[in-house]
């Protein structure tokens, strides 16, 4: 049984592919994935760079007021902030985005010419476009959640101030929520723009996408549309 509905799959999937829309040139599809692969990239580093100079400053300039305020509560808050803040650097350093090594790896595929190259290629795409979705998932948010919640009850508990603990919070997890959105996407939006395969009909226009997996326990292929 198992079998004869890997065979069906197999020949469902051959079926569409001789209905498909004649598929861009190797040269094209290699100059395409090359400009995504190199937007990343570019991202990635516009994004590391950013958010640590962001967290760096915030850091120096909390550290700064701590020592020229004269009010307690105002002194205690700079230095929580402070450590927020040089957490916050060392997660962008140690969290950064992999599109730089996606690219490289992208980059000697194509120099090696293989005849599977190209497929190795968008393989490279597929799991780096599976990354970006595991770092908007909510996991990647969790983080900021134990940092400003621990910086939140330090005020609100330690200091008595639950109102300004509060605040501390929101800002902090607002921080965070930008953090992950301006995460770089383009792999993502990559696949999204170039399915495996497309199917015209009737005036009709249908995008196929095949994710291939292997595992100890076997291989597979999903298809969808």
């Amino acid at each position: 049984m198992a079998i004869r509905s890997v065979s069906l799959a197999s020949a469902l999937i051959l079926a569409l592919m001789m209905l498909a829309v004649p598929s861009p040139t190797r040269a094209d599809q290699w100059q395409e994935m090359e400009d995504s692969f190199e937007r990343g990239a570019d991202q990635a580093r516009y994004w590391q760079w950013g958010w640590g100079a962001f967290y760096a400053g915030s850091s120096a300039w909390s550290l700064v007021q701590a020592h020229r305020t004269h009010h307690a509560d105002d002194r205690y808050d700079d230095y929580v902030d402070a450590t927020k803040a040089a957490l916050g650097l060392a997660g962008t350093l140690l969290f950064a985005p992999r599109h730089g090594q996606a690219l490289q790896r992208f980059q000697a595929l194509r120099a090696d010419g293989d005849r599977q190259a190209l497929a190795s290629a968008r393989i490279v795409m597929a799991t780096l476009a599976a990354e970006e979705e595991q770092q908007r998932r909510w996991r990647s948010r969790l983080g900021g959640l134990i940092v400003n919640g621990l910086a939140g009850l330090a005020i609100g508990l330690d200091d008595n101030r639950p109102g300004d603990a509060w605040v501390n919070f929101a800002t902090g997890m607002l921080t965070t929520e930008l953090n992950v959105r301006t995460r770089p996407d383009t792999a993502t939006a990559f696949l999204e723009q170039h399915p495996d395969f497309t199917v015209k009909a009737n005036g009709g226009r249908l995008d196929f996408y095949v994710q291939r997996w292997v595992t100890p326990m076997g291989a597979g292929v999903a298809v969808r549309f």
